[in-house]
């Protein structure tokens, strides 16, 4: 979480950062994928190219306070997803999909990110509740099987329907309180660091 009072490099490092992680990774891994498909590896049909199921959040779809790093890197790979599905699909009959989890329950983002002050949030969503693991697993599912055979290019949001129910109604001035607990939070894990090419 990014609050107001990051500023300058610090910024664009983060930004350059989530970047390298979630889009350059992601394009990466697809690419190996494809190598691998392409020869007609496990995962691939008899009447089908296969599947690359890629991993999205709900950050982009609606604005969010302070999750520019992260809402940037996301919208990159839903951008990704629907791309390879366009150029792939044609190529070499491979599916590309997404998956958009919203707050997932026993997940290191949640364990991470959430505060008292955000579980109320999800309490007052419109299926009262978090999302489970399984939840997740089974839109994967779904994607992989025959069931989802004609699906190519959709990024599937499995969030009990919380971006549908913004904007938050939250005040600008609880979500700063909250965004600098989160910082705070944040700063006390160790980091990573990349060597990014952009």
């Amino acid at each position: 979480m990014m609050s107001p009072s990051v500023e300058g490099e610090g910024i664009i490092s983060f930004i350059l950062l989530m970047m390298d992680i979630d889009s350059v990774g992601t394009f990466t891994m697809c690419h190996e994928a494809l190598k691998f498909l392409k020869k007609g590896g496990q995962g691939k049909g008899s009447s089908t190219g296969g599947l690359i199921l890629n991993i999205s959040a709900t950050l982009h779809y609606p604005a969010t306070w302070y999750q520019i790093h992260s809402s940037a890197a996301k919208a990159a790979v839903d951008s990704i997803t629907r791309s390879l599905a366009l150029e792939w699909g044609t190529d070499y009959e491979i599916r590309v999909n997404g998956i958009a989890p919203g707050a997932i329950q026993d997940t290191l983002g949640v364990e991470k990110l959430s505060t008292e002050e955000m579980r109320k949030v999800i309490e007052n969503t419109p299926l009262f509740r978090w999302g489970e693991k399984w939840d997740v697993a089974m839109a994967a599912l779904y994607l992989a099987s025959d069931a989802g055979k004609y699906i190519n290019g959709t990024t599937i949001v499995v969030d009990g329907g919380i971006w549908l129910s913004r904007p938050r109604r939250i005040p600008k001035e609880e979500v700063k309180r909250i965004s600098r607990i989160l910082e705070k939070k944040s700063r006390e894990l160790p980091t990573a660091t990349t060597n990014s090419k952009l």
